[in-house]
């Protein structure tokens, strides 16, 4: 490949599939590509138990469940979920099972399209809006059960952040298997909300020369948050 070429490529494909094309494994670059858009979908979406056209048609095609908003407006959603859909079951379903006519000439086609592809899946709004609340977010494979998603909405009710700093969150997190990206999914369905405000220190910690935060992050159940984890466990925090 030369660079001209090189800088038309989105930097997934050319990490991923750039020696691969130098080593002549032609069929096995046009499947690594459309992997790697695959891979995309999965990451921006929070989606997991989901492949292929499945895949692209319930982020992109109507349905409950989470959805991938285009930026070229809500008409061109349909035809974002043929584009993704025909691409997937035609290069990369040919790719991974035969794969056999697939030359230079026809991959270097394909890394540009799976380019294309991972370009407008980064332009996306992940949207929640037809999820099915917490079933939802469960059936699609964001949180393993719905005992996971009142454990998360516990831990984040009440959190504060002196000064915003958000470091401490994300290692009590990991060690309770969830991700920051769990989190986002929760705000965005409107579970939890987070705002910062101005601290005011007390008349103690006015005179203690350990200088008060001046600014306090805070994550708060939001009233269908609060009915959620209720139903959930009969109680909030």
């Amino acid at each position: 490949m030369n660079v001209e070429f090189e800088l038309l490529l989105h930097p997934r494909v050319l990490s991923h599939c750039k020696q691969l094309i130098i080593d002549g494994h032609y069929k096995h670059a046009a499947l690594e590509a459309m992997i790697q858009v695959e891979l995309s979908l999965k990451e921006k979406s929070g989606v997991k138990n989901k492949f292929g056209t499945n895949l692209c048609r319930s982020l992109f095609g109507k349905g409950a469940g989470i959805k991938l908003h285009v930026p070229f407006g809500d008409e061109m959603q349909t035809r974002a979920e043929d584009l993704f859909s025909a691409a997937f079951s035609y290069y990369r379903n040919y790719a991974a099972h035969d794969g056999s006519k697939i030359d230079h000439r026809t991959t270097l086609r394909i890394l540009i399209l799976a380019s294309e592809m991972l370009d407008l899946i980064g332009v996306s709004e992940v949207c929640f809006a037809d999820v099915g609340g917490i079933h939802g977010l469960v059936k699609s494979g964001v949180f393993r059960d719905e005992a996971s998603v009142c454990e998360l909405l516990h831990s984040l009710d009440g959190y504060t952040f002196p000064d915003v700093v958000v470091n401490g969150l994300h290692e009590e997190l990991a060690l309770k298997g969830f991700s920051s990206e769990h989190v986002q999914t929760l705000v965005k369905t409107g579970l939890i909300e987070y705002r910062e405000q101005p601290y005011i220190p007390t008349a103690e910690e006015l005179v203690d020369p350990i200088l008060p935060p001046d600014t306090i992050g805070l994550f708060e159940l939001t009233t269908l948050g609060k009915e959620i984890a209720m139903s959930t466990t009969g109680k909030t925090r």
